[in-house]
């Protein structure tokens, strides 16, 4: 499975939380997606998957004409809610809403971001559910998947285990390329943020 992460949006370069509200893609991201839309193009893909957040299928349209499949959306891809923080520049949330970073760095994947936010347990509960279908309904194929930063990265420490807040510390680029495989009963990591594409 190849999963790539969105192109470059507006709220990206504002260094804003997006969560499950959204921003457009911005012509250095459109360009991104095209570049990894002809790198996929390569490869057999068999399938297409994607978040329905606009961000994520512009981005999968894109691959989608390069590849000539269809896409289809699945909303267990979406971006973690991130309640109220959704929309906040990083700088002014970080300064407006201390005590919601100071419970993130207490509990960890267990804490839901108030005002209808989601927990890192809740993300990877979703993605857990999809690795397993893909699993049973893909096998031996290759799945291109657009999703988020932030499900890329609980993906990989639901798949690596180490530490929650490690997360936090992972580089995870527009339309990077993170591929798994699974292998003797268990997914295993064959590459994290390849970005060869936009060199």
């Amino acid at each position: 499975m190849l999963f790539v992460r969105h192109g470059e949006t507006e709220s990206n370069v504002e260094h804003r939380y997006m969560g499950q509200s959204d921003s457009p893609l911005t012509p250095m991201g459109i360009a991104q997606a095209r570049a990894v839309a002809k790198r996929l193009a390569k490869y057999q893909v068999d399938a297409i998957y994607s978040s329905d957040l606009g961000r994520a299928a512009m981005t999968s349209m894109i691959i989608s004409r390069a590849c000539h499949l269809p896409v289809i959306y699945d909303k267990r891809l979406r971006e973690r809610h991130a309640g109220l923080l959704q929309g906040q520049l990083q700088a002014d949330a970080q300064i407006k809403y201390a005590k919601v970073f100071a419970e993130i760095a207490r509990m960890g994947a267990g804490y839901a971001f108030p005002g209808g936010g989601e927990s890192g347990f809740q993300v990877e509960e979703r993605l857990s559910c999809f690795l397993d279908e893909m699993r049973d309904s893909h096998t031996g194929e290759t799945v291109v998947v657009i999703t988020h930063g932030g499900v890329l990265r609980v993906l990989l420490w639901h798949i690596l285990g180490f530490p929650y807040d490690a997360i936090f510390r992972l580089q995870c680029d527009n339309t990077s390329i993170s591929s798994l495989a699974f292998f003797d009963g268990q997914w295993i990591l064959e590459s994290w943020n390849d970005t060869a594409h936009l060199s």
